[in-house]
């Protein structure tokens, strides 16, 4: 694929997902492009925040503590398809930015402004003045559909106050093709070492014994690795196991520690990186091995190091010209064996660290099967044949990934087979199961934050998955995504993914999490009576989320204390109706036949004060085991609070006690 047959389509996917999600197509332009940025592990997670004035503009902010950096992005829209965008706009776009900066910084930015105290922008201020000797890194980029020249990237300034490096930074429409090619295993990581860094990598040869693989021992500068983890990022890691956590934990802060303070030290106290290569070029000088090319390069153990590194590249206090790095490289011979070997050295050079809950793995059991059942589920289609799936991706850019490798015919079929707008990822499949558990707090905390506590969850609780709790899955995200569709229409102004998740927590709670799921996924679209709803709740959401003492909206929402006061005013709210509950189901997974109905139906054919006086008798008697005596007390106050009976499972309980009560003589 061309560069301008990518960018056709490009843009058809962007017109597509806006006309589908009723959204802007300008804001889904600048998704499209962040996801690209955010694919190469550049940034964390972008928020989409526009605001604009007549010197200062913003499309975007990404606030990482951890790395203590915050970015700012600005969107510049090409006038036609691969349209050039000259510098003095990139400028002018770096300019909008930086204004912004410093208005939201000496509290300015939003005076003379049209804006509500309860808009986004407000928070995004606060949070920019928060970042005042926090950050360590400033990063400015401009985004845009069109191209551009190298030169519009400015260098690299110290801050006026100097607590802080101002880095520049364009992604244009040739990058975002740049990245997808990668993705697409199109283009590898390449590294022309004399060429592109103005250096050679003086290497030690072991034995030709080994049939398999060819082993070298070389040295690297901190400034040559930092400067291609840079152009390359997440993607120089593909084959490792672990993932970067920033300057989070001993370790990172322990390399950043020697950096600062001991950067000759680097070599002796670091273990260095263990790499891969499927091509090697050498040079020989006066009895030297020198490495100068290395092709699909990838490093399998000391990702740690290496972003650590690059991490310090615009750190003031670090010198990394006395940065030298210990460097192993097992160039493998032969395709045949290559993923086998590649993945059996990563593993064993990273078996010295303990993989913790947090580097979850993409080959986890649950996540595999979850991929294997959206590869074999189809949506169903009334009474016609099926003819689309819902596609989860188990790894990040696993879509474009496949997508790639396909042309002609079999592209559009994958295209019609797997539409994008049904593409979902790891980070959504979490942020459905913590909203439906109730636990918006923890969606709150961030997609990354929340995927964690998902990942820790389903280690421990080990869920079992068939097609119809995929359905299920499935269904809760259809929810979801109607209820982002909703408060999206009321252009509230801000705090949307909090609303959304604050909603569906809501839902659930009404609906003792037994909403008719199987009814969403059958009609691929959420019951009139629960849109309602949803309707009904948004005023009251919103003004929960927006009116409390907590100086700060996104704070707040973080709280377990603001979910559970929304409880309390949700107590005013009617539960859902029987006919939107989910049938119950049998042992083995199917709908219940009349006759177990019926069963269900007797059991809640007891009143309120049958149970009670069951209760009272067995205590009065000291008959039936405690269990059960406090099993009936249970079944009365259930009743009293008009609840029916969770499962057959407790209607066949209920109705044994009842039994063994009449046989000892109960005659209530």
């Amino acid at each position: 694929m061309e560069i301008k047959e990518f960018a056709q389509d490009f843009q058809e996917n962007i017109k597509m997902a806006a006309e589908m999600s009723g959204g802007d197509y300008t804001q889904e332009l600048a998704s499209a492009i962040l996801e690209y940025i955010e694919d190469n592990g550049e940034v964390n997670a972008p928020e989409i925040c526009t605001f604009q004035k007549t010197r200062a503009r913003l499309t975007a902010y990404d606030y990482n503590d951890e790395a203590e950096s915050l970015d700012l992005f600005y969107l510049i829209k090409a006038e036609t398809i691969l349209g050039k965008v000259n510098n003095s706009k990139i400028q002018q776009g770096f300019n909008y930015l930086m204004s912004f900066y410093r208005e939201a910084m000496n509290e300015t930015l939003l005076r003379a402004a049209d804006v509500n105290k309860n808009d986004e922008i407000v928070e995004v201020a606060r949070l920019i003045q928060s970042t005042k000797g926090n950050i360590t890194q400033l990063r400015l980029y401009v985004i845009t559909d069109g191209m551009t020249e190298p030169t519009a990237v400015p260098d690299s300034i110290e801050s006026e106050d100097g607590d802080s490096v101002i880095e520049y930074n364009v992604w244009d429409i040739q990058r975002v093709f740049q990245q997808h090619n990668i993705r697409a295993g199109k283009e590898k990581v390449e590294v022309d070492f004399p060429t592109d860094y103005n250096t050679e990598l003086q290497c030690l040869k072991m034995s030709d014994d080994n049939e398999f693989i060819d082993a070298y021992m070389a040295i690297i500068p901190g400034v040559t690795l930092a400067k291609i983890y840079k152009r390359y990022q997440q993607v120089l890691l593909e084959k490792n196991v672990r993932t970067f956590l920033q300057f989070k934990g001993k370790v990172n802060k322990g390399i950043r520690k020697t950096l600062r303070e001991e950067p000759e030290m680097f070599f002796s106290y670091n273990n260095g990186i263990s790499t891969t290569a499927s091509e090697i070029e050498l040079k020989e000088v006066d009895g030297s091995l020198y490495i100068t090319r290395l092709y699909d390069w990838q490093i399998v153990n000391g990702g740690q190091t290496t972003a650590s590194i690059a991490a310090s590249l615009s750190d003031k206090e670090v010198d990394l010209s006395k940065v030298f790095v210990p460097m192993k490289v097992s160039v493998i011979r032969g395709e045949d064996n290559a993923d086998a070997l590649v993945k059996a050295i990563s593993n064993s050079a990273n078996s010295q660290t303990a993989i913790k809950n947090s580097d979850f793995s993409s080959n986890d059991t649950f996540l595999v099967e979850l991929e294997a059942l959206s590869r074999s589920e189809w949506v169903p289609n009334d009474n016609k044949r099926p003819i689309c799936k819902w596609y989860f991706e188990r790894t990040r850019g696993q879509y474009l990934d496949q997508l790639a490798q396909l042309s002609g015919l079999n592209e559009k079929r994958f295209k019609i087979e797997y539409p994008k707008t049904q593409k979902i990822g790891k980070t959504s499949i979490a942020k459905f199961y913590s909203t439906w558990k109730m636990r918006p707090f923890d969606v709150c905390r961030g997609l990354e934050a929340n995927y964690a506590l998902f990942v820790a969850d389903v280690k421990r609780e080990k869920p079992l998955l068939s097609p119809r709790s995929y359905h299920h899955l499935i269904a809760k995200g259809i929810l979801l995504n109607t209820i982002d569709s909703i408060v999206k229409s009321k252009q509230l102004g801000g705090y949307k993914a909090a609303m959304v998740t604050y909603i569906g927590a809501s839902i659930a709670f009404l609906s003792d999490s037994k909403l008719n799921l199987d009814y969403i996924w059958e009609h691929q679209r959420v019951q009139q009576e629960v849109v309602d709803q949803i309707e009904a709740l948004i005023p009251l959401v919103w003004m929960h989320l927006t009116t409390s003492s907590y100086p700060s909206v996104l704070t707040w929402t973080k709280k377990p204390e603001c979910w559970n006061r929304l409880k309390l005013k949700l107590g005013d709210y009617d539960k859902f109706d029987d006919s939107l509950m989910q049938e119950e189901i049998s042992d083995d997974g199917g709908c219940l036949n009349e006759a177990q109905r019926g069963r269900i139906h007797e059991a809640e054919g007891f009143e309120p004060e049958f149970w009670f006086r069951l209760a009272n008798w067995a205590k009065t008697y000291d008959l039936l085991t405690p269990i059960d005596r406090k099993a009936a007390f249970n079944f009365g106050t259930m009743r009293s609070r008009n609840r029916g009976m969770k499962s057959l499972k407790q209607a066949q309980c209920a109705l044994k006690i009842v039994a063994k009560a009449r046989e000892l003589g109960f005659e209530g």
